[in-house]
C-alpha cells in the first residue's frame, strides 16, 4: 500500500513574514504622519511666526475725498506682524470711524500686503457755510467739508447744520426728486423742517413742505413744471396747486 506523504507548511515563518510586513506598514504610516506633522507645523510657523510673509505694505482702494494716508493712519495696521495673524475685522472698525466711510473690506494679500477696499459716503446735497460746502448723504449724514461744490450734487443753505432732523429731511427730499426735477434745482432750503422750498434755476420755487411722501410729491411736481405760475405747492401731494 503506498501512503501519499503531503509536503510540510512553514505556519511558523509565514506568520513571521506576515507579522513583518504589519510592522512595516506601521512604521511607515508612523513615518508619514509624522512627516504630515511636522510639514503642517512648519507651514504653520512660517504663516503665523516667520517674518517671510510679513506686512508690509498696506494699499487702498475706493477714495474719493479721503486720502491714502488718512485711511492708512486710521487702520492702524501693524507692519512687521505676519499677514496670518492680522485682525482684519479689528482694522475694518478702525476706518469705518472716518466720517466719509459707508462700509469697508479689509484682507490680506500674500505675501506682504493689507488691503482696505473703502465704499465712501454718496453725496446728495452740498451745504453752503460761509465759503465750504459740507457734504450730505441720503441718510442726513455730514461726512466731508471743502472749498469746492461736488459735481451735480444740489446747493442747500440754511443753518440746518445745527439740526440733524432738518439735515436729513433735506437729504430726503434731494434724494427723492426724479432726475428731469432735480435738474432744474438751483437751491433747496428751510428754516424749519415742514417749510423746505426748492428754488429753480429759472427763479420759480417749489413749496415742498416736510419730508414726508417726497417720492409722491417727486411725482406730483414733475407734471406741474409745464403749468404756469412762479410758485408751485405740492406740501399736500393729493391736491398741487400753482399761482
Amino acid at each position: 500500500m503506498t501512503r501519499v506523504t503531503e509536503p510540510l507548511v512553514d505556519v511558523t515563518g509565514a506568520r513571521r513574514r506576515r507579522a513583518r510586513a504589519r510592522l512595516l506598514r506601521r512604521v511607515r504610516i508612523a513615518g508619514v504622519l509624522v512627516a504630515l506633522v511636522a510639514l503642517v507645523g512648519g507651514a504653520a510657523w512660517l504663516m503665523g511666526w516667520s517674518s517671510v510673509f510679513s506686512t508690509d505694505e498696506v494699499a487702498t482702494e475706493g477714495l474719493v475725498v479721503l486720502t491714502h494716508d488718512e485711511v492708512v493712519a486710521a487702520a492702524q495696521v501693524p507692519l512687521g506682524q505676519p499677514l496670518a495673524r492680522i485682525e482684519t475685522d479689528e482694522i475694518a472698525e478702525r476706518v469705518r470711524e472716518l466720517p466719509p466711510v459707508a462700509d469697508v473690506r479689509v484682507g490680506v494679500r500674500f505675501p506682504h500686503t493689507v488691503t482696505v477696499a473703502v465704499t465712501e459716503r454718496e453725496p446728495v446735497i452740498a451745504l453752503e457755510i460761509g465759503r465750504n460746502y459740507v457734504s450730505v448723504d441720503a441718510e442726513g449724514v455730514p461726512f466731508h467739508s471743502g472749498t469746492e461744490r461736488p459735481d451735480g450734487v444740489l446747493l442747500a443753505r440754511g443753518s440746518a447744520i445745527n439740526d440733524t432732523e432738518l439735515l436729513a429731511g433735506l437729504a430726503t427730499v434731494a434724494a427723492s426728486l426724479p432726475p428731469p426735477v432735480r435738474d432744474l434745482v438751483d437751491v433747496i432750503g428751510a428754516d424749519t423742517l415742514d417749510s423746505i422750498t426748492l428754488t429753480l434755476t429759472d427763479g420759480r420755487r417749489i413749496v415742498w413742505g416736510g419730508p414726508e411722501d417726497s417720492e409722491l410729491k417727486g411725482r406730483v411736481v414733475q407734471p406741474l413744471l409745464g403749468v404756469s405760475g412762479r410758485v408751485l405747492d405740492v406740501s399736500a401731494p393729493s391736491h398741487p396747486t400753482s399761482r
